[in-house]
């Protein structure tokens, strides 16, 4: 799904946000939607393990990646950068009810404009990564990403059990291949950006409703997390980007809800309600950068 802005900018705090149309549909549970330096919007698809371009509101496959890709990134070279969650992936109606049982491994993975890819993270010290689950750059070059731990399938092997979610990880790879975890413990970190100057990393936490700051300290560092918003624990929040008036909007999944908070956080300042309950994701792109674009997971569009 695609939001244009009725007026010709973002800068008032409490302007509206109106006039959806869908882009394209037909995906497998979409997800880490971006744009790249032409302005074509890429997705991420989980269940067809792949991702795909749109094109004249057609999807097209640019690269078969395995696993479950999560998350999407274009990096400061013009590739595409994936976090790739090792086959995991809840059941809805895009997936034909089929949850995905975790059944790869895990990676931050590399794909040119060609759709030629690579692996280039599996593991920490040794440990293999979780499963990635999205990423964003600084301006150095440097990646950050969220690994949470997926609950482990019922003994039916279709759903999760979500009441043993473990504590997962918020890694950084940085320009010269030095790889680090910087954060461990939230309860399914999910969505990771970087505030406008650059100077704080935001990751949602998907359990508990907590989009919390990580001051950064120098590259590849962070201080102590405090609390940027509280969207209630039903909220789901999941990918998140930042408007030109400095207002963060998240997706909140199982809720219909992009959620949209006030510039420096604190208080949401509006909801915009979609159709799907399973909105996944969001991006601006389009002309200067004025369109919202929405992934909406359950209804694959």
């Amino acid at each position: 799904m695609k939001l244009t802005r009725s007026k010709q900018t973002t800068s008032e705090e409490n302007q509206p946000m109106t006039d959806f149309a869908e882009v394209a549909s037909g995906f497998a549970f979409t997800e880490g939607p971006c744009v790249d330096a032409n302005g074509t919007l890429h997705v991420v698809e989980l269940a067809n393990r792949c991702v795909s371009r749109i094109v004249d509101g057609q999807r097209v496959v640019l690269a078969e990646l395995g696993g479950s890709p999560n998350g999407a990134a274009f990096g400061p070279d013009g590739d595409l950068y994936i976090a790739n969650g090792g086959g995991n992936w809840g059941p809805n109606a895009s997936t034909r009810d089929i949850p995905g049982r975790g059944d790869a491994g895990s990676y931050i993975q590399r794909v040119n404009a060609d759709g030629w890819s690579r692996t280039i993270l599996a593991q920490i010290d040794g440990k293999p990564l979780n499963s990635p689950n999205d990423l964003c750059f600084d301006a150095d070059g440097g990646l950050y990403f969220t690994d949470p731990l997926w609950p482990p399938l019922s003994d039916d092997g279709d759903t999760r059990d979500v009441s043993r979610l473990a504590g997962g990880d918020v890694g950084y790879l940085g320009p010269d291949g030095d790889a680090r975890r910087l954060h461990s413990g939230l309860m399914f970190p999910n969505g990771i950006c970087l505030t406008p100057d650059g100077s704080t990393l935001l990751v949602d936490e998907t359990g508990t409703g907590l989009v919390h700051a990580f001051p950064l300290t120098g590259p590849g560092a962070v201080g102590d997390p405090t609390v940027y918003a509280d969207l209630g624990p039903t909220s789901g929040p999941d990918g998140m980007c930042f408007d030109s008036a400095g207002r963060l909007l998240v997706a909140g999944h199982g809720s219909h809800h992009v959620f949209v908070v006030a510039p420096g956080g604190g208080e949401v300042v509006d909801k915009l309600t979609f159709d799907d309950p399973e909105v996944s994701n969001v991006c601006f792109g389009g002309p200067e950068s004025k369109t919202l674009f929405v992934t909406l997971a359950r209804t694959g569009r």
